[in-house]
C-alpha cells in the first residue's frame, strides 16, 4: 500500500516502497485520468481546438488544458489547507473506467453555450431559451445561422457510462438551397424536435422546452452525469472556430462510483498510449450562413511537435536548498530566489510564473528541451508562487 502526504508549504512525507516525490506520484495519476478522458473523447477532442491541426497538436492541446486544470484544481485545495483525499472526481483505475472530472473537450472564440443538469427531474441536461423560435434562441447566446451545435453527454445507463453525441446545424437552407427564414420553431407544440436531415445527426430520447429552457437525453436514454455543447463554425475563407466547452458535472448521478485521489494514487498502474481519431465530428457547419456544403480540416497550429510526451518535475530553492514544488505551486518559507523545471521534450511546453497566481507573468530566464529556469526570483516568505505549465 502506497502513501502520500501533500502539505500546503510544499514539502512532502512518504513511505514506497519504490520512493518517488509526491509530485510526481499525482503527476502520474492525472496523465491517466486525462488519458482515459482523451480515449472517450477523441472523437471529437481530435480536431476541437480553434487554431491546432487535426490529430497530434490537438490531442496536445487537450492533454495540456485538462492536465492544467486538474493541477490548479488540486492547487488550490492544498493552498487552502484541505487534504487532496477531499478531491473526489476520479473513478477507481483499477476498474478501468474513465474518470468523470469537468473535462474541457473544446476551446475557441465563440460565444459559449451554457448547460446545466437538472439532478432532481430524470437527470436532463438543459440549456436556457427564451421561447421555442431559432431567431430568439440565436440572439440569446450570441449565434448565427450555420452554426452547428454538437450536443455532448455522458449518460450512466444499468451502471455503465455512455459518451453520446448529436449535432444539429441551425436553420442552414431552405429546401431550395436559400436562406432559410429565422422563424422556424425548435421544438412543436408536442415537444418534438422536427428537424431535417442536412448533415444532422439527430440522436435525442428526449428534446422538449419546459417554459424557458431545453431539456435534452441522448442516445438509449439513462441519467445525465455530464453535459456540454460545442459551437463550431466555418467562415468564408474556410477556417474552422469553436466555443470553449468544458462540461458541467451531475456528481450525484455518479453514486458512490467515484474514488478520492488518494485511492487514485493508491491503485494507480502505466498509462498506455493511445491512437488518434480520423472522422472530423465537428466540421459541418455552413459557412456564414449561406448552406455550403464544403466540408474542411481546421486551419491553424504552428510547426512541428516536439516526438515523445513532455515530462517534467519541479524544485524550488527555498534559503538555498532545493525541493520538489507538489502541484507546481510553493508557499515559501523562507526567500525564493530560484525555480527549476527539468525533463523531456520540453522546447514546445509554455512555462510561465507568477506569484500568488496573480499579476504579471513571469518568464524563464531559460528554456530548452531539457528544461526551463526561473532566475532572480524576490518571493518573500508567505507568498506563494505558481508555476504554470502549457498555454496560459
Amino acid at each position: 500500500m502506497k502513501t502520500i502526504k501533500l502539505t500546503v508549504d510544499g514539502t512532502t512525507n512518504h513511505r514506497v516502497k519504490n520512493p518517488q516525490t509526491a509530485a510526481q506520484t499525482v503527476q502520474r495519476i492525472f496523465i491517466l485520468v486525462v488519458a482515459f478522458a482523451y480515449a472517450k473523447f477523441k472523437f471529437i477532442a481530435g480536431h476541437a481546438f480553434e487554431g491546432f491541426s487535426s490529430g497530434l497538436q490537438c490531442m496536445n492541446k487537450f492533454r495540456k488544458a485538462n492536465l492544467r486544470y486538474l493541477r490548479e484544481r488540486a492547487a488550490a485545495l492544498q493552498h487552502s489547507g484541505q487534504s487532496l483525499s477531499q478531491f473526489y472526481q476520479f473513478m477507481p483505475l483499477q476498474s478501468e473506467k474513465w474518470s468523470p472530472y469537468a473535462v474541457i473537450i473544446s476551446q475557441g472564440q465563440l460565444p459559449a453555450v451554457s448547460v446545466g443538469i437538472d439532478a432532481e427531474d430524470g437527470h436532463k441536461a438543459y440549456v436556457n431559451a427564451p421561447s421555442r423560435s431559432y431567431a430568439d434562441f440565436i440572439t440569446a447566446w450570441g449565434l448565427q445561422r450555420g452554426d452547428q451545435l454538437t450536443f455532448v453527454t455522458v449518460q450512466k445507463r444499468q451502471g455503465e457510462y455512455e459518451v453520446n453525441y448529436a449535432r444539429i446545424v441551425l436553420n442552414p437552407r431552405n429546401a431550395d438551397g436559400s436562406g432559410a427564414p429565422m422563424s422556424t420553431e425548435i421544438v412543436n407544440s408536442e415537444g418534438e424536435f422536427p428537424c431535417s436531415n442536412w448533415k444532422n445527426k439527430l440522436n435525442f430520447s428526449t428534446f422538449e422546452f419546459d417554459t424557458d429552457h431545453f431539456s435534452f437525453v441522448l442516445g438509449r436514454g439513462g441519467d445525465v452525469v455530464a453535459a456540454g455543447i460545442i459551437v463550431s463554425r466555418k467562415d468564408k475563407s474556410g477556417d474552422w472556430f469553436r466555443s470553449n466547452c468544458q462540461l458541467v458535472l451531475n456528481e450525484a448521478g455518479f453514486g458512490s462510483d467515484l474514488c478520492s485521489l488518494q485511492q487514485a494514487v493508491d491503485n494507480s498502474y502505466t498509462v498506455n498510449e493511445i491512437d488518434m481519431e480520423s472522422e472530423f465530428y465537428l466540421n459541418n457547419a455552413g459557412v456564414s450562413g449561406t448552406g455550403t456544403t464544403d466540408d474542411v480540416t481546421p486551419s491553424g497550429g504552428s510547426g512541428g511537435v516536439t516526438p515523445g510526451e513532455p515530462s517534467y518535475n519541479t524544485t524550488a530553492t527555498i534559503n538555498g536548498v532545493s525541493q520538489s514544488i507538489a502541484g507546481g505551486n510553493v508557499t515559501a518559507t523562507a526567500p525564493i530566489t530560484r525555480v527549476a523545471v527539468s525533463g523531456n521534450n520540453l522546447g514546445d511546453v509554455t512555462f510561465t510564473a507568477k506569484v500568488d497566481g496573480t499579476g504579471d507573468a513571469i518568464n524563464p530566464t531559460s528554456h530548452d528541451a531539457s528544461g526551463a529556469t526561473f532566475t532572480g526570483l524576490n518571493v518573500t516568505a508567505g507568498q506563494r508562487l505558481v508555476v504554470y505549465h502549457g498555454d496560459e
